[in-house]
């Protein structure tokens, strides 16, 4: 044999020994640390979450150059990789509340000696199948006695995390009453980064929405934890939420898209933003109308409610504001819309389109609102749930309906004294009142009328269901009735009536009726109404 096979032959066989010896090595060391690092592990999770841990399994694992690392630097600069399976933790303040964390598996890299000397340097913390479940805020013990803190045989362990990646997570808000449903977040994407012991660590996520649901990226600070309260936990950063399906509440449709930022703590937190719906519409009529918002909420993550105040909005053309929110009420299954909306400069076609089914709406103009909107959780269509109370008033307003417009216009000439005057077309009228909606239908206790030449005061309804008006007033007229006739010889006729309706400084005065339906209303005489009443 060549001298040369030989010294190959010799390396080899050195080389071998030198990687059969540090593998030993390595396996020597595993087992000596790995009961010390469990019990620092399991340690930490103890004292920073105030929790007992249950942990399945722990393994320790060393690179093949960290045995001669160990005994060169006598354990400085040792990387140790730590994974584990099945790992959870409970708040002994809460024996019988769900596990606080919960995950499938977890691994980490810790700085031997770091641990050795109880200052642990952990970095690429990465977990699988994480679960967080936040109890309410002030949960008191299920039992009268609650379980004491258990003192752990390892002293305090001070712990710098790195780096956090958590993809998957799921977290849970449990709300205070055990009788509603919780509050669930799935985390698509989660890094944590750290900014230093004792201060928040700062995050990338990227989750979906509860309700209604969506896509949701943010960033911003969480931490630092807070073990006596983990709802009140700080949380904060900026957010853009995408896709949000607005179907999901009874009632109201269209795909949202907002963006802002947001401040508190897990449990409650302010946001302020701006959100976009090109498409809103509600059920009850189907007509997409697009809104904007500029808003300042709470939000309560124990109950689900939020609080809007105030809210900045443009629908269509109209802007208006918004106070109020939806909330869980006390013996209420399901949320309560509960709103205060004034109209600052609001377009009447605008808010009919919205509400009322067809493509055009019956009347365009000006409009000024102030309404209670107020719709209670429950089954059935939105239109015999959705109620409203309060006052508005229209400017120069035109029916879209040409039949309805072209009475108006006959009616505005004959009250003029000009009947034959087809240059008085298309004339603005004017009206205010108070109303009430709820059960399907709209009444109206005060209702005042006015166009050039004429003004009337009525009250009646509007049913949703057969789209029928029933509306009874009086009308008073600055013309007479023999100068409202289009022929002479009716208006020679009709003089010697003239003072039997001339009243009040008016021409003429008479009380009128409305029916039939929105596309095909009828105008009467009303002989015997009782007027200010609408029937029911």
């Amino acid at each position: 044999m060549s001298k040369r096979k030989k010294w190959i032959i010799g390396l080899s066989v050195g080389i071998g020994s030198t990687l059969l010896v540090l593998f030993v090595l390595g396996l020597y060391f595993a087992s000596r640390f790995e009961p010390f690092l469990r019990e620092q592990t399991v340690s930490y999770l103890q004292q920073k979450f105030n929790a007992d841990v249950e942990l399945a399994a722990l393994k320790i694992r060393m690179p093949l150059g960290s045995p001669l690392e160990i005994l060169a630097r006598k354990g400085k600069g040792a990387m140790v990789r730590i994974s584990g399976e099945r790992i959870s933790l409970k708040l002994r303040s809460l024996p019988g509340s769900p596990p606080l964390m919960a995950m499938r598996k977890f691994s980490f890299e810790v700085d031997l000696n770091s641990a050795l000397e109880k200052k642990a340097l952990v970095r690429k913390v990465r977990l699988e199948g994480l679960e967080l479940n936040m109890p309410p805020k002030g949960e008191k013990p299920h039992s009268d006695k609650p379980k004491p803190a258990q003192p752990s045989a390892a002293p305090p362990v001070q712990v710098h995390i790195e780096d956090i990646v958590a993809d998957g997570a799921l977290l849970t808000i449990t709300p205070r009453d055990p009788s509603k449903d919780p509050l669930v977040f799935e985390i698509h994407k989660l890094r944590l980064d750290a900014a230093g012991n004792g201060v928040p660590m700062r995050y990338t996520a990227e989750l979906t929405n509860a309700k209604p649901p969506g896509l949701v990226h943010a960033t911003g600070s969480f931490g630092p934890w807070n073990t006596a309260e983990p709802s009140e936990t700080p949380l904060s950063g900026d957010y853009d939420f995408r896709n949000a399906d607005l179907s999901v509440f009874k009632g109201i449709a269209g795909i949202l898209a907002s963006k802002g930022s947001f401040r508190g703590v897990l449990s409650r937190f302010e946001a302020d933003g701006e959100a976009h719906v090109p498409d809103f519409r509600l059920t009850i009529a189907g007509n997409p109308v697009p809104l904007e918002t500029k808003y300042h909420a709470v939000v309560d993550g124990t109950n689900g409610n939020t609080i809007l105040d105030p809210v900045e909005a443009k629908l269509g053309q109209s802007l208006f504001d918004v106070k109020g929110g939806v909330v869980r009420n006390s013996d209420e299954k399901g949320k309560t819309v509960d709103l205060d909306a004034t109209f600052r400069k609001g377009r009447l076609d605008d808010v009919l389109l919205l509400a009322v089914k067809g493509p055009k709406p019956i009347l365009r103009g000006g409009l000024a609102l102030r309404v209670k909107i107020i719709v209670p959780p429950g089954k059935g269509p939105i239109e015999n749930r959705l109620r409203l109370n309060g006052t508005f008033r229209l400017m120069d307003a035109r029916f879209t309906n040409e039949t309805i417009q072209n009475e108006l216009d006959v009616l505005s000439r004959r009250a003029q004294g000009h009947p034959k005057d087809t240059d008085v077309e298309g004339v603005p009228w004017q009206m205010d009142g108070v109303f009430q909606m709820g059960g399907g239908r709209v009444d109206f206790s005060k209702l005042n009328f006015a166009l050039p030449g004429a003004s009337a005061e009525m009250a009646g309804a509007f049913v949703f269901a057969g789209q029928d008006l029933d509306f009874h007033g009086t009308a008073r007229v600055h013309a007479r009735v023999s100068q409202m006739m289009m022929s002479r010889w009716k208006s020679w006729l009709l003089k010697p009536v003239d003072p039997f309706f001339a009243k009040e400084g008016y021409g003429t005065v008479v009380d009128f009726k409305i029916g039939g339906t929105r596309e095909k209303p009828t105008f009467g005489i009303d002989r015997g109404a009782d007027h200010g009443k609408a029937k029911k």
